[in-house]
């Protein structure tokens, strides 16, 4: 389901004019592919839900990220929720050295979701969609003003989460290593000296995922070279990764991929 609106003209303040701004609730395999982007600048924020983007690699935007594209920079993603999930984009024209704070454009930056931020995407639907006058000029203010907030909490939350970065980044070092074995949430906390609570709060505003998550995402990667072992069985794969069951294994591999391990195994026998 999409709501979408229009800009009628070209106007709007320092060479910056809005085209087109809509508010999306998409289902799960909703996908966008523009390998050529478009002639315009693109904001995507991600209000509910999560959006995979494949860029430099597959990366996983959760509820607050949000990403810019360049004109003509490649626009991959797709909506693999289980839910619905809620995203506002914001189509728009402005000279090649546009001003973005600070940000970079085709990378997903993570953000605490904002209440702020979502009132001016709707608020910008409304003017596009009423086109009371100078309509033009005011959209063109609050994407300004979304921009600012955006590049503001980023710088913010960096500043923040600077000093717990290292804790972070050894627990991460240790998943690579001992991704099989099933350490708990409060395991994982004492490496970095916090508080159950306090750790997952910082890993998932670093990392876009809670601990348990990410470590899952690292098993499944595990989980596709093992697969092209043709002498292990897939169960025997699930426990020598550290699932709990066959089931879960292959729940979260086809949640992950599409397929389930049997299909894909199929696959690469076809190779």
């Amino acid at each position: 389901m999409l709501f979408n609106a229009y800009s009628d003209t070209t106007e709007g303040i320092f060479d910056v004019y809005l085209k087109s701004a809509g508010h999306i609730f998409a289902e799960n395999g909703r996908s966008i592919s523009r390998p050529n982007g478009r002639d315009d600048w693109l904001l995507f924020y991600v209000a509910k839900g999560s959006e995979t983007f494949f860029l430099d690699k597959k990366e996983v935007a959760p509820e607050g990220a949000f990403i810019i594209f360049k004109p003509h920079e490649r626009q991959e993603h797709t909506c693999f929720e289980d839910k619905t999930a809620e995203f506002f984009y914001i189509h728009f024209m402005a000279p090649e050295n546009f001003d973005m704070l600070g940000l970079e454009s085709s990378i997903v930056y993570n953000a605490k979701p904002s209440s702020k931020v979502r009132d001016l995407f709707e608020d910008i639907l409304t003017e596009l969609q009423s086109k009371q006058t100078h309509y033009e000029k005011v959209c063109v203010l609050k994407l300004f003003e979304i921009i600012s907030l955006l590049s503001r909490r980023i710088k913010k939350e960096v500043s923040i989460h600077k000093k717990h970065f290292d804790k972070i980044t050894f627990v991460i070092q240790s998943m690579n290593r001992e991704y099989y074995k099933n350490y708990t949430l409060l395991d994982y906390a004492k490496m970095c000296s916090m508080s159950k609570y306090h750790f997952l709060r910082i890993f998932r505003d670093i990392t876009g995922l809670s601990p348990l998550e990410y470590r899952n995402r690292i098993r499944l990667e595990h989980a596709k070279d093992l697969l092209e072992d043709l002498s292990l069985s897939i169960n025997e794969i699930g426990f020598q990764l550290g699932f709990s069951s066959p089931s879960y294994f292959c729940e979260a591999f086809k949640k992950k991929t599409g397929v389930s391990p049997k299909k894909y195994r199929e696959k690469i026998k076809e190779l």
